[in-house]
């Protein structure tokens, strides 16, 4: 089989942030590199999983393999291992998902188990030029070592022009529990709409960070998806006068160079436990949803003609915690129904997100423009 040289990587990529190239491998980050030590350990590791990160390219090739060193997170002590599926589409269908031979466990405490080293190999692809995109794992980090394709095999890369949609938020929208990285609520909305991903989404560690709001800031976008609160619910981390205030912080640091750009924010899911009730004195889930949309009127008073606020409970409510296995995170079909009901509710029809217009959005019905504007779309 021929090599690729890591080299080219940075034009089959797509999703990432950054790239941290050492010695014989290139590991796609959701943050960038030169910041790496400005980030807690945790926040590092599940900002450096590729959840929505993938490899794009044309070729003919019959088979194509992809060497790694790979780390999975461990799942909690009574629970399997999560699964750290790769999935291969062929001409945008799915042609095979399954996980990598090898690669390493990763411990809560940071220690591992098991050999790095991991291998996957797709054979009896479909013959002639085809259009491929790999989808790496959103469960485990992947530093790639080797990506080859049969001799005399023709590639090129496959950039996406489409409409890109930035989407920052907690592990429900990192999706670790989807079947695979095309499996998170925003891939299945931005799959739907015929728009490009950027899943910003870092499990456990959405604290309405200045330094995530630097690099939505800094990043291209046609529309923009910040899915707020859970993580700052556990602990009381931010009582309301904070709350506030990064939730403003947050949204004034991305409108810095995003002057126009369409930002939705979306309060917390329904989760059991936490709805009613703060954690240490801190805000719980009802009043953490009337606080974003205060925030967002407050904006749109201001003269922000290009945000918008949903009520998580539109996307997933009360009715789908039989899809909520442990109270907090949806299983796959429930991140899938999420996908179906941002793109019904925000990227499809009259009043889909890349239009200017304000809403607050709380009771299942769309995105809509003012009386006498012309909607536009995704498509």
């Amino acid at each position: 089989m021929q090599s690729l040289d890591l080299a080219n990587l940075d034009v089959l990529l797509d999703g990432h942030i950054d790239l941290r190239r050492r010695a014989g491998s290139v590991q796609p980050l959701r943050f960038p590199v030169t910041e790496i030590g400005y980030y807690d350990p945790f926040t590092r590791w599940v900002a450096s999983a590729p959840a929505g990160v993938r490899l794009r390219l044309r070729t003919d090739s019959r088979s194509l393999r992809l060497g790694a060193t790979q780390r999975l997170a461990a799942a909690g002590p009574e629970g399997e291992n999560r699964p750290a599926s790769y999935e291969l589409y062929v001409d945008d269908q799915l042609f095979a998902r399954r996980a990598a031979v090898g690669g390493a466990i990763m411990a809560l405490d940071g220690s591992l188990s098991g050999d790095e080293r991991a291998e996957l190999v797709f054979e009896d692809l479909p013959a002639g030029e085809k259009s491929i995109t790999l989808w790496l794992p959103q469960s485990a980090t992947v530093s790639i070592t080797a990506l080859e394709l049969d001799d005399g095999a023709s590639w090129s890369p496959w950039p996406d022009t489409r409409r890109r949609i930035v989407f920052h938020g907690s592990s429900i929208t990192h999706c670790m529990e989807a079947e695979g990285g095309s499996g998170s609520w925003p891939a299945v909305a931005c799959a739907l709409a015929d728009a490009r991903l950027l899943n910003l989404g870092w499990a456990g560690s959405c604290l309405l960070s200045g330094l995530a709001a630097r690099i939505i800031r800094d990043e291209i976008a046609d529309a923009i998806v910040l899915k707020l609160g859970i993580n700052v619910w556990a602990d009381g981390m931010l009582k309301e006068r904070t709350f506030l205030d990064s939730v403003h912080s947050m949204l004034s640091i991305i409108r810095e160079k995003h002057v126009s750009t369409p930002i939705v924010v979306i309060s917390p899911i329904f989760s059991p436990g936490r709805e009613d009730a703060g954690d240490n004195g801190g805000l719980s889930l009802e009043r953490m949803r009337v606080l974003l949309a205060e925030a967002v009127a407050a904006r749109i008073r201001s003269g922000d003609a290009a945000i918008h606020y949903i009520s998580g409970l539109d996307l997933f409510g009360d009715a789908d915690a039989p899809d909520l296995p442990d109270n907090l995170h949806p299983n796959a079909a429930g991140y899938r129904r999420m996908g179906e009901r941002f793109y019904r509710i925000a990227l499809n029809g009259e009043g889909a997100l890349l239009s200017t217009w304000p809403a607050v959005i709380g009771s299942g019905e769309r995105l809509k423009p003012p009386s006498g504007t012309a909607p536009s779309s995704l498509h």
